[in-house]
């Protein structure tokens, strides 16, 4: 046992002096991030679209503001954060960004006071469960208890107030396009393949909508009621002086047939009857077809 132990201190030696030599001959290594891991279903969410961006050099800097030193992060693959979501829907002093761009409510946008800019996340509403991803390209909140200022419109998506609490997990954009890190946990985004339409102008009143062109009309044409058909297959008789060829009422007894009832003929006119001629006192009537003869007295 006694040969032993000389080795056995030899051998932890070696190993503290390796240590010490790692640590102050040698730079550590960055530590690749860790694939997000999920042990339930994959949901897919919307929201904006991670793309790789070079992050801003100027917002990116270490901070102090208000005697409070702001770290920004430097591995969001290890970053997770929950608390209350504050709404802005203005930018307080300028309308600027951290990231020098225009601010703008209506876009899928948040403000936090270490995440990278620009860098994306999913924002999980813990009281419903809704859940969206979007764009980090501000600083803030400040004095508040707030870990997080969402857009309008990010906002009305999560259906949050001022008293929702919020989950923030970063998501990691390689300059391949390919996702990762904790907001990827279970969870892919929706590509958009088609362009959005531009926001309609709701600063007049009633909005620049422009309404569709009136169609021309046609000519409208007189209708003779002498061409009016009746659709009726029972063959019943039309009369064209009703109102739209509407058929007129048969007349009591008379049947209603298929065979077209013929057209009434004109009844025959009977010839005049001659009166007859009066007779003369004292004279005997002529016999007819009888000639009196000329300076004959009768």
């Amino acid at each position: 046992m006694r040969k032993q132990l000389p080795v056995i201190c030899v051998a932890a030696g070696i190993v503290l002096l390796a240590a010490c030599t790692n640590d102050g001959g040698q730079q550590q290594t960055t530590v690749a991030p860790q694939p997000a891991v999920c042990n339930g279903p994959t949901v897919e969410i919307s929201g904006a679209e991670p793309r790789y961006e070079p992050l801003n050099p100027t917002a990116n800097q270490d901070y102090q503001r208000d005697g409070k030193s702001y770290k920004i992060v430097q591995d969001p693959s290890r970053f997770s954060q929950a608390g209350l979501a504050a709404i802005y829907d203005a930018e307080p002093g300028s309308n600027l960004t951290a990231s020098g761009e225009m601010f703008d409510p209506m876009q899928l946008t948040a403000a936090h006071p270490t995440l990278p800019i620009p860098s994306y996340a999913r924002i999980t509403n813990l009281a419903n469960g809704r859940m969206i991803v979007v764009r980090i390209n501000d600083r803030g909140p400040y004095g508040t208890d707030r870990v997080i200022s969402l857009s309008r419109a990010a906002a009305d998506r999560l259906n949050t107030s001022n008293n929702t609490k919020v989950r923030i997990d970063p998501i990691i954009v390689a300059p391949d396009g390919s996702l990762s890190g904790p907001g990827m946990a279970c969870t892919t985004v929706a590509k958009q393949t088609y362009a959005l339409p531009p926001r309609p102008d709701l600063s007049g009143g009633m909005g620049s909508a422009s309404s569709a062109p009136a169609q021309p009309q046609g000519a409208v044409l007189p209708v003779s009621h002498s061409t009016l058909n009746s659709d009726d297959t029972t063959g019943a008789p039309v009369s064209s002086s009703g109102f739209l060829g509407a058929p007129t009422t048969l007349a009591p007894g008379v049947l209603e047939s298929n065979e077209p009832t013929p057209a009434p003929q004109p009844a025959p006119v009977s010839a005049p009857v001659a009166a007859p001629a009066t007779a003369t006192p004292g004279r005997a009537p002529a016999a007819a077809g009888a000639v009196s003869a000329p300076g004959r007295a009768p």
